[in-house]
């Protein structure tokens, strides 16, 4: 792994924050639909939790596209940037849910050392992320008034949504991505 950026690096940043803030304006559509329909049923809280997921993409993508330290974490700040540029009625409150998102992403890049950029790395990552964000929603959401068999649901949503979004989903555009490669390759 090559510590210092490519000028290829931060363009390829840029486009994934850029894509990904628009992904996340649609997640903020859809989230506002679901908490509507839950909300009668007393379940309003799962709308987040069911798509925590879709706003944590583009650290794990970023953080396989751009093999650099570090890159988890901005790339998921960057993106909650761009969201918020757009217009996310949910405000400058996605920076610091960014950083917490692409911080429990990068986690799973430094266990494995920089090493690995496989699904086992997406696994270890979406487990951080799902960790980190947890906390810092535990005391903003103030989930803490919640009964321990809501928190424990929330969590366990929250983990399947980003194991689903963050290394499932993520793991297979990247194989699509290599097998693009390969027939770039094998074209010229």
């Amino acid at each position: 792994m090559k510590e210092k950026w490519t000028l290829s690096d931060v363009v390829l940043l840029a486009f994934l924050a850029f894509l990904f803030g628009v992904v996340f304006m649609g997640a903020g559509f859809l989230y506002s639909v679901l908490s509507t329909a839950l909300t009668p049923f007393g379940l309003s809280p799962f709308a987040n939790e069911i798509l925590f997921g879709l706003w944590t993409m583009a650290a794990p993508m970023t953080g396989m596209l751009i093999r650099k330290k570090g890159s988890s974490t901005l790339g998921e700040l960057l993106a909650a940037l761009a969201e918020m540029l757009y217009g996310s009625y949910f405000g400058p409150g996605v920076l610091i849910s960014g950083f917490f998102q692409g911080f429990g992403t990068e986690l799973g890049f430094i266990v494995t050392k920089y090493r690995r950029y496989d699904g086992v790395t997406l696994i270890y990552s979406a487990i951080g992320t799902t960790v980190v964000s947890f906390i810092y929603e535990f005391f903003k959401f103030g989930y803490g008034e919640l009964g321990l068999g809501m928190i424990v649901s929330l969590f366990i949503v929250r983990l399947l949504s980003v194991l689903f979004f963050g290394a499932f989903v993520v793991h297979l555009i990247m194989k699509l991505y290599e097998r693009a490669q390969k027939l770039a390759v094998v074209k010229s």
